[in-house]
């Protein structure tokens, strides 16, 4: 950990209150990863943490008591709701700190995320003895499945995102309780928490074992069935012989090579207007202006997950346009110019090459996409300069 994500603790310790690093962010620290997040739990309230640390944003809808950003990653406060007296560093009551941490470790639902990292000591603290189930890789939930599932609604996608993170296998007993409790939570109603772990998922680098996993329980069917409707659409083997496009898109999603949310988020929808335009089958050509279809879809998916009107735009682009490159040596200057000059181009390039690559085809139309990109960026360039007076391919 860098002296940047140690700020935050060390001025609680400062100023007479206890912290330590908890949940996800220990995980990680044990994975010898860096942190996404930092958790801090704390005896401070609100009202002193926000004091301390002026910038502090209040998250509504969210289930972070506090949460701020800085640098690139967001810093979440949690206050320990035990005990009730807060007095700190009196001689015999060193074990307050202690019970604080297996009261919260009990609390929460993985033990992956039992773990409390003292950074003024430098050691962890494992107050569930959960560190041989982690050594073995396993996700297994802190209390029973049905009792979790009683605390934690949203366990399933709970543990999708787990999954996604880690890599772990999950429990035998909690995936058999998963699959066998397909209406545990009705997810058509979508809240922020809800989205963000969502999309978490999506850019984990993990998300097609973590979809097929919501997809064994129910959840895509209801958190979107615009994607769930791909099930249904039969492709040609000899264009997709990954399967229907509901198997494709998720294929997709694991030929990503640097996921981020848009561009995640574009694939999983890239596809969704061929269920509306499989009947259409005019001028022998499968799906007709399914790019099209699938942009109107995208728009309404979009402000139901909260994306913001700039995510809105470059997600639209991007499915609108996840054709358009297969003609690129047939579209004209102006054209070309209108999509290399975008800022969502190269998210659009890496769309392209993960659409052929997931159908098992040769991705040399990506390589020649991309050979017509950089020269056009370095004639423009030219351009620009004034050593090219006439088009970009003269």
């Amino acid at each position: 950990m860098d002296f940047r994500s140690e700020y935050y603790g060390r001025r609680l310790v400062a100023n007479g209150f206890w912290a330590y690093y908890a949940y996800e962010t220990p995980r990680d620290m044990l994975l010898r990863r860096m942190p996404r997040v930092i958790n801090i739990l704390t005896n401070a309230d609100l009202l002193q943490i926000s004091k301390l640390f002026p910038d502090i944003i209040f998250r509504e809808n969210g289930d972070e008591p506090t949460c701020f950003i800085q640098s690139e990653y967001p810093v979440h406060f949690y206050v320990s709701d035990y005990p009730a007296d807060r007095a700190v560093r009196i001689p015999g009551i060193i074990e307050i700190n202690k019970n604080a941490c297996k009261h919260a470790a009990a609390a929460s639902l993985f033990t992956i995320n039992s773990f409390f990292y003292d950074f003024e000591r430098d050691i962890f603290y494992d107050p569930l003895d959960a560190y041989p189930v982690f050594k073995q890789s396993i996700i297994r939930t802190t209390m029973s499945p049905e009792r979790a599932a009683e605390n934690f609604p949203t366990i399933t996608l709970k543990t999708a995102k787990i999954l996604s993170e880690t890599g772990f296998e999950i429990d035998r007993s909690l995936l058999d309780f998963l699959r066998n409790s397909r209406s545990l939570y009705n997810y058509k109603k979508i809240n922020v928490s809800i989205a963000r772990n969502f999309f978490d998922i999506c850019v984990s680098g993990r998300a097609y074992e973590a979809l097929k996993l919501l997809d064994e329980c129910g959840i895509i069917d209801q958190l979107l069935p615009e994607v769930a409707l791909l099930k249904s659409v039969d492709q040609d083997k000899d264009h997709h012989p990954e399967g229907n496009g509901f198997q494709h898109t998720l294929e997709c999603m694991k030929c990503v090579k640097r996921p981020n949310k848009t561009l995640m988020i574009s694939i999983l929808l890239h596809d969704t207007g061929k269920a509306l335009t499989q009947a259409d089958r005019s001028n022998n050509k499968p799906f007709p202006n399914h790019s099209t279809a699938s942009g109107i879809i995208a728009r309404n998916v979009l402000r139901r997950f909260y994306f913001n009107e700039e995510e809105i735009e470059e997600v639209s682009f991007l499915v609108h346009n996840h054709m358009i490159l297969n003609a690129v040596d047939r579209l004209p200057e102006r054209r070309l110019r209108t999509l290399f000059t975008s800022p969502y181009f190269p998210n659009l390039l890496e769309l392209y090459r993960a659409d052929l690559k997931s159908g098992y085809h040769s991705v040399e139309n990506y390589y020649h996409a991309a050979r017509v990109y950089r020269e056009f960026k370095r004639k423009d360039k030219m351009r620009r300069q004034g050593f090219l007076k006439q088009g970009f391919y003269t």
